[in-house]
């Protein structure tokens, strides 16, 4: 069972019932009924299942679905808990089951949740409900080691788990260590502490752990009632008083090879529910005789009194282990010797002489159970110490510092009074004595006893759960467990009950039906006589019993004078003694071999006469197939000859006019390759004629262009020659003028005169050549030349004797020509800078088309060459390819071998893992052997972090043989270092050295 509750539950469900007056006058037999609310109370939680389960078991589910919650989510709720897996935590440890009913631990805890938020449970309840759930599992990581100073002193040897503990619970670290580690015992007035050993500390712990879960689960329960309950949550007329549908689900009988405390309060509630049981099953059987109107014998059935007196009793097991509880020296072994002592006389109490003496039985309705009485005084106590309460007074957590003394299951409907008076102080109750104080079995018998008396004012119905197989498979039935499930839910004492006086019971319309085969005939029918008031049922009432009494009356025995039936007849059933029904079905089945040899016949003779018409008409319809066939192979014959016919003259016909269309088209390519040359001779010829007047077109057209380009350079080279010239000779008169300046400067008048005359006629020659020439240059010179000429006017007017008319007329027409040629040249020079423009213009037009010039021609050159190095690349891509198709033909035939080669290595590689799997059992073998026999916890986990180690080694390899072995790895971990092979000692090996180290 994946979802055992591991706790009794009582739920009811709360409805607001109509008034039955109301409803009568609406019309209505049944009020009307409209669902308030629910409520549940719970009984013995299984507190054990807390710190420690059966290896095929699991803890509580809540532990498994916390730890698989997402990181985030569990590094909100608590810090500690990122990063942890379920063996984190001793409580929990290792399990092959996270899928139940197809939905993860970590699917599951998120459904938890949306159910916890229906009822209210989120946000900082939701933390603390979980953080209170944390400290549980983190208790159980406590390891007590005796203290260095006292063996018999225990201290907590993990440090860093106390620390995470009491970051969780926000007590100290010192607080935690003394309440678990120490006891205080108060003696009249005087109060001491002292000292627990490692064993009592751990218990203390675990009862810790225990409680706190015990009480956050109460605390749950508080808030679904508050959350669900009519009185807080519906909002109809009525305030209390509300009608109950109830179901109570309450463990089982239960029976183990170790039977303790828990078994005993389990197994004392099946008794009280099966005495219930016993009695409603009983009453139903004498309501049904009477209703029936059969007269009710002794009934006899085994009844479970003597047990409910040996526990409830005045000198039983509750009265005996509550004085235990309050005597100061109380234990276990005088439990079981007083009960032993003060129930002699009670059979259903045993203590045999191989029992030991803590041990006594009880032969339950269900069979007889051995319970362990150890721990029996420290269970039923129920109360943590008070350094333990104190300790968790000071926690963070509201859960675990105020519920551990909240025992109800439903908070009060109630507000807390206030105080009128501020300051004033609450009114305290007087602390009753430890003496009388509730043990948990007293507290348990009275919540039985209250459930009894609900269950009393109720109308029972009982489901009964049986668990077919063990393996939690469909289709599987388990008959010797099924039937113990069956004896101890009580349904075997039920049934003998019901059977005690008429075993078989049947309906008289089903008797009818069944047994009218044995009807004698002519037999008398029951008839209704005129003016009687019968009804069918009576009828068939007396009809039943004239058939039944015809034929049991072989069955009729007399006892005292009077001749008792095997049968009795009711108002609506025939009630049958034993061996009645069986006697009528024998009968029946007599009869019925008759009727079926009669019903054979006529079957056997509809079966032949139904096989020759069916081979009658597979004959007609074979015939019919036959000639069918006949006849389409004649079709089909004849079929064939004329398709071959028509096929031999389509064949001829298709031959000649295959023939003339090979002639037209043999025609017609040879006018198309002739007009094909044609055409071409008469393309190349028009191609021809059109460079040729192109080119006499260009020609034209750039001659007269070419003859005025080639006038105006040699104008050009002319004016700049003549430029040249004249440039020169003013150079020269320069050079004369300054040289004649130099002699004036030394010779008298008369030669300067002469000089100036003759130089006077010097300037006249060079306006007549200046007259002839126009150079546009003349205007670099203007300067100089109208210099000179003015200087030597100045020159001449400066003279003493001054200049004579012609002179003087000479020198105005040589300035009128002067100034004349700097007109010219000014134009010429406007001329030049043009053409310079315009020649600038076409050399970088032509420069232009140059370089477009030579990026075509390289552009060609480099297709070409593109050109030649892809012929040589495809030329070099088909020696590739042949070279690759050959390599293919050897690559096939190195595959061939590959293959045969990987078959012989795939056989290798086989009988490696069988040697592998055979290594693998025997490490798990030694690892058992290794948890089984050594009782260091310490040093198993440290084999088994060895053994995970060389596992971890091995799988790094390809296939594990090439890395150290598993065994050689975990021999150097655990034992002194290997000898050599010359030693004898290496010859041992793992198994030896094991059996030494566990044997000392």
């Amino acid at each position: 069972n994946d979802n055992s509750s591991r706790f009794g539950k009582y739920i009811q469900l709360q409805f607001d019932v109509e008034d039955v007056t109301m409803a009568a006058y609406s019309g209505r037999s049944i009020p009307n009924c409209i669902l308030a609310g629910s409520k549940c109370e719970v009984y013995l939680l299984e507190k054990s299942r807390v710190v420690g389960h059966e290896e095929e078991e699991r803890a509580y589910h809540v532990f498994y679905q916390l730890l698989a919650a997402p990181e985030d989510i569990k590094r909100d709720l608590w810090e500690g808990l990122e990063g942890t897996d379920n063996e984190s935590f001793k409580y929990v440890g290792w399990t092959d089951t996270d899928t139940i009913e197809g939905k993860t631990d970590g699917e599951r805890f998120e459904l938890t949740l949306k159910a916890l938020a229906l009822v209210g449970v989120e946000g900082e309840k939701l933390k603390m409900l979980m953080r209170s759930i944390c400290i549980v599992l983190q208790l159980g990581n406590l390891v007590f080691e005796p203290d260095e100073n006292d063996e018999e002193r225990a201290d907590i040897s993990n440090k860093e788990e106390l620390e995470k503990l009491a970051t969780l619970m926000g007590v100290t670290q010192e607080d935690i260590k003394n309440s678990l580690t120490l006891r205080t015992v108060r003696a009249r007035n005087e109060e001491y502490k002292v000292p627990l050993n490692t064993v009592k500390a751990k218990d203390s712990c675990d009862a810790f752990a225990k409680e706190i879960y015990a009480k956050a689960f109460l605390w749950l329960v508080r808030t679904i009632n508050d959350a669900t309950c009519a009185e807080k949550n519906y909002n109809g007329d009525k305030d209390d008083d509300f009608g109950i549908i109830a179901l109570l689900d309450i463990f089982g009988f239960e029976s183990f090879e170790t039977n303790r405390f828990e078994q005993l309060c389990i197994n004392y509630a099946n008794e009280k529910l099966q005495q219930k049981f016993t009695q409603d099953i009983f009453r139903s059987v004498q309501t049904e005789y009477e209703y029936e109107g059969i007269e009710l014998g002794e009934i006899t059935y085994d009844d479970n009194v003597d047990v409910l007196n040996l526990v409830e009793g005045r000198m039983g097991l509750i009265a005996v282990l509550n004085e235990e509880c309050v005597r100061p020296k109380g234990n276990d072994n005088a439990f079981v010797n007083k009960i032993q002592t003060m129930n002699k006389d009670q059979s259903c109490l045993f203590i045999e002489k191989s029992f030991h003496e803590y041990e006594f039985g009880v032969n339950h309705y269900a069979g007889p159970v051995v319970y362990d009485a150890n721990n029996f005084v420290t269970k039923n106590m129920d109360s943590l110490p008070s350094d333990l309460m104190d300790c968790a007074h000071k926690s963070t957590n509201d859960i675990v510092s105020k519920e551990l003394e909240n025992e109800a299951m439903m908070n009060s409907l109630k507000p807390a009074p206030r105080h009128s008076k501020k300051g004033a102080k609450p009114q305290l109750k007087r602390a009753g004595s430890s003496l009388i104080s509730a043990t948990v079995w007293t507290k348990f018998k009275n919540q039985l006893g209250a459930l009894m008396a609900n269950l009393g004012q109720t109308r029972s119905r009982y489901i009964r759960c049986i668990k077919p197989n063990t393996q939690k498979k469909p289709r599987i039935m388990q008959h010797i467990s099924t039937t113990e499930q069956l004896r101890c839910a009580g349904v075997v004492a039920a049934v003998t009950i019901s059977r005690s006086a008429f075993p078989n019971r049947l309906e008289h319309e089903i008797v009818m039906s069944r047994f009218k085969s044995l009807w004698i005939k002519g037999a008398h029918h029951a008839t209704v006589e005129d003016g009687d008031d019968g009804e069918p049922k009576d009828q068939m009432r007396e009809d039943v019993e004239i058939l039944l009494d015809n034929a049991l009356q072989c069955l009729e025995v007399e006892k005292g004078g009077t001749v008792v039936r095997a049968f009795v007849i009711g108002k609506t059933r025939a009630y049958f003694r034993a061996g009645a029904l069986e006697h009528l079905e024998s009968e029946r089945l007599k009869g019925l071999s008759d009727w079926a040899v009669e019903v054979q016949r006529m079957g056997r003779g509809f079966t032949k006469r139904s096989q020759y018409l069916r081979m009658r008409a597979s004959a007609i319809k074979g015939a019919a197939k036959m000639r069918r066939f006949v006849a389409r192979r004649k079709f089909l014959r004849l079929k064939y000859a004329c398709i071959i016919l028509q096929c031999w003259a389509r064949c001829n016909m298709a031959a000649v006019e295959l023939n003339e269309l090979r002639r037209n088209h043999m025609a017609t390519m040879i006018q198309t390759h002739w007009r094909m040359k044609v055409a071409e001779a008469m393309l190349k010829k028009s191609i021809a004629a059109t460079v040729l007047i192109q080119a006499q077109a260009r020609g034209a057209i750039q001659r007269p262009k070419y003859q005025a380009d080639l006038i105006e350079k040699r104008e050009e080279a002319k004016l700049e020659n003549q430029l040249k010239a004249l440039q020169r000779k003013l150079e020269e008169a320069e050079a004369r003028r300054i040289e004649a300046e130099k002699k004036a400067a030394a010779q008298p008048t008369v030669v300067y005169r002469e000089a100036e005359v003759a130089r006077g006629e010097k300037v006249e020659e060079e306006t007549g050549e200046k007259e002839e020439v126009a150079a546009p240059a003349l205007s670099d010179e203007e300067g100089p030349s109208v210099d000179v000429a003015s200087e030597a006017a100045t020159s001449s007017m400066v003279g003493p004797s001054g200049l004579t008319a012609q002179q003087q007329t000479l020198m105005d027409e040589s300035g009128k020509m002067l100034e004349y040629l700097r007109k010219e040249v000014f134009k010429l020079r406007s001329q030049n800078t043009q053409l310079r423009t315009d020649f600038d213009l076409l050399k970088e037009n032509n420069q232009r088309l140059m370089d477009a010039n030579a990026s075509a021609g390289a552009s060609f050159a480099a297709l070409n060459q593109h050109a030649k190095q892809l012929n040589k690349t495809n030329a070099k891509l088909m020696a590739e390819v042949s070279n690759y198709k050959q390599q293919l033909q050897k690559m096939n035939i190195v595959n061939l071998e590959i293959k045969e080669e990987l078959k012989m290595k795939q056989a290798t590689y086989v009988a490696e893992v069988h040697s592998r799997l055979q290594y693998q059992k025997t490490m798990a073998r030694i690892v058992q052997m290794v948890e089984d026999r050594c009782r260091d916890s310490r040093l198993v986990e440290d084999v088994l972090a060895e053994s995970d180690e060389c596992e971890d080694e091995y799988m790094s390899g390809p296939t594990g043989m090439s890395t150290p072995s598993r065994r050689s790895i975990f021999s150097d971990a655990f034992s002194s270092p290997q000898p050599t092979s010359d030693d004898p000692a290496s010859e041992a090996g793992v198994m030896g050295r094991f059996k030494s180290f566990f044997s000392s």
